[in-house]
């Protein structure tokens, strides 16, 4: 196995390379020909408990490195673990990638991943090549690569993989503007090769696939005070390449779409808009933002998104008292179902409202609410009963706010903390037989510090408490959390420990009793050493059947040395 790690090793190093990040050619001659760097390190961890089923293993020990290659500026991270139970070298992804550039030309070879916008190319990693050329106010980039690597059926497995076709893809933009006003024009084409595996048995789930997005992304800046953006796509999917072929004048900017995208009875074409205005005076700012992405939208280009919402959102705010005191504000409205193809549609408002006061620099005070309502009817439905017992009204309620004072002098400093959150949910229901789901929950708390800088000591004190309760079950649990830290010979070695106690009622009947224990260390002997070691000891009792005693104990030891 050490032979098998050291041939990996070397052959990591030699061929292979996480991904890197960018190199700048311009200043490479300023770039150091080769140099290492990182840390290794080795630990024990001992565990004893008394539950009936532990969550560690009684004793493990671990050593790991981290080692970052440099080559003229070129970054290779690696790391590896040799522990008790395995022995692994591990390169992050295990992907090969570079991107150098030279002011305004930029390339990108290997794994890499490149955003054009939200609806087309966004952020999803591909192997190939790729290039953005910036001169003066011209903004262009392309890509080429793998966007899925091919998985073939095996039936011979404990378990099933999913197939997956090899997926290639392309993408080019183009457009003109500065980082504040700038036009783009995007396309995005991925498709599956139909022979890069044998066809599955089961096609009826996995099938070739071939995706043509044509995107436009946009920022307007007028007057400095009004600020337009927007973010459209057009999505063709074609979700079977087998399926048979179909008449194809209906479709939408068939011109284009004819010469890159092979349409059949398969094929969807659904849009996605995302778009904003801002308008800033002074000490106002107003904001609308509008969004529409219709049911089963998606691009090859990226990874996941929510679909069929469209959602509008009227976000005003403001500041007063040279802005000691500030106020933002939002009104939101949502729906699903754009269609109107589904059983059911949900219809959400989303209020919400934050103020934030600081009279003067050491005392501040904060406070938000938030209302949601959510509306879901059935509007599609077999018979009326079914309609009568799914409609469904929800209110959910948030109120929170905080008080932070700070008071001392440059030596000694004292902080309070004061604050308190209320949380209620309510519902109406058709069906009364459906039971009553309100609830509710508040919580206050409480916290003192203190810091002392010429003596590098200081503490922390809590009381909280929490109050929760519905139509079944009333919980109770207040708690008291002291943390205290030191620091010894000029930073060298420093303690910190911890001391919890919780106590906890079910239905007005004592539920349990939580006593937690915790003492952290450190000490650097020298530059690039460092030793820590913790304990941790939780114990849990319980007058309560419904919840268990246990004692839990958890050290570990830890060694460093930085190169």
């Amino acid at each position: 196995m050490k032979r098998q790690l050291a041939i990996s090793l070397l052959f990591s190093l030699l061929l292979l390379s996480p991904i890197l990040q960018a190199q700048d050619l311009e200043n490479l001659k300023d770039q150091k020909p080769l140099s290492i760097s990182g840390n290794v390190g080795l630990g024990m961890q001992t565990y004893a408990s008394s539950r009936e089923n532990p969550s560690r293993q009684p004793f493990i020990w671990s050593v790991y490195g981290n080692p970052t290659l440099s080559i003229y500026g070129l970054t290779l991270p690696f790391s590896f673990v040799l522990s008790r139970k395995n022995e692994e070298f591990r390169q992050p992804f295990n992907q090969f990638g570079v991107s150098p550039y030279y002011k305004w030309i930029k390339l990108h070879i290997g794994f890499r991943n490149m955003s054009f916008s939200d609806f087309t190319l966004n952020g999803h990693v591909f192997n190939g090549v790729g290039i953005e050329l910036d001169p003066g106010n011209w903004r262009f980039g392309a890509m080429y690569g793998t966007l899925l690597a091919p998985i073939s059926p095996d039936f011979t497995e404990d378990y099933l993989v999913e197939p997956t076709y090899k997926r290639k893809g392309y993408s080019v933009k183009i457009g003109y503007g500065t980082s504040s006003n700038y036009f783009d024009l995007i396309l995005f084409k991925g498709r599956d090769l139909i022979n890069s595996i044998d066809r599955p048995l089961d096609s009826v789930i996995v099938n070739p696939q071939e995706n043509l997005v044509l995107g436009i992304k946009t920022q307007q800046r007028l007057f400095n005070t009004l600020v337009f953006s927007a973010d459209v796509g057009l999505s063709g999917w074609t979700s079977n390449l087998f399926a048979e072929g179909m008449d194809n004048t209906d479709i939408p900017l068939s011109g284009i779409i004819n010469n890159f995208l092979d349409v059949n009875y398969s094929t969807q074409f659904l849009t996605a808009v995302k778009s904003s205005l801002s308008f800033r005076i002074r000490q106002v700012n107003l904001r609308l933002q509008y969004q529409r992405i219709e049911p089963d939208y998606q691009t090859m280009g990226a990874y996941f998104f929510n679909n069929d919402l469209e959602n509008i959102t009227f976000s005003p705010g403001w500041s007063m008292f040279k802005r000691k005191l500030t106020v933002n504000t939002s009104v939101g409205w949502q729906r699903n179902n754009l269609f109107e193809d589904k059983s059911n549609q949900t219809n959400r408002r989303i209020n919400s409202v934050q103020v934030n006061y600081s009279p003067v620099a050491k005392l501040n005070f904060s406070g938000s609410y938030t209302n949601f309502q959510i509306n879901q009817r059935q509007i599609n439905a077999v018979t009326r009963d079914v309609i009568d017992s799914l409609q469904l009204v929800q209110f959910s309620n948030n109120l929170s706010f905080n008080m932070n004072y700070n008071f001392g002098n440059k030596v000694k400093v004292y902080g309070i903390s004061v604050g308190y959150t209320n949380q209620s949910m309510s519902q109406e229901m058709s069906n009364e037989g459906l039971g009553n789901s309100d609830s509710r929950s508040i919580s206050p708390h409480f916290t003192f510090r203190f810091s002392n800088r010429d003596s590098k000591w200081g503490y922390r004190g809590t009381i909280n408490y929490n109050n929760f309760e519905n139509s079944t079950i009333s919980t109770f649990r207040w708690g008291c959390n002291l943390n205290t830290n030191k620091s010894f010979a000029d930073d060298k070695f420093s303690l910190n420990g911890t001391l919890a106690y919780n106590v906890t009622q079910l239905d007005g009947e004592q539920g349990g009793k939580t006593l937690r224990f915790g003492i952290r260390g450190d000490y650097k002997p020298a530059e690039k050493h460092s030793i820590g070691f913790g304990t941790n000891l939780i114990r849990q009792h319980s007058a309560n059947e419904r919840i268990r005693n246990f004692n839990e104990f958890l050290g570990n030891l830890t060694y460093s040395y930085a190169f």
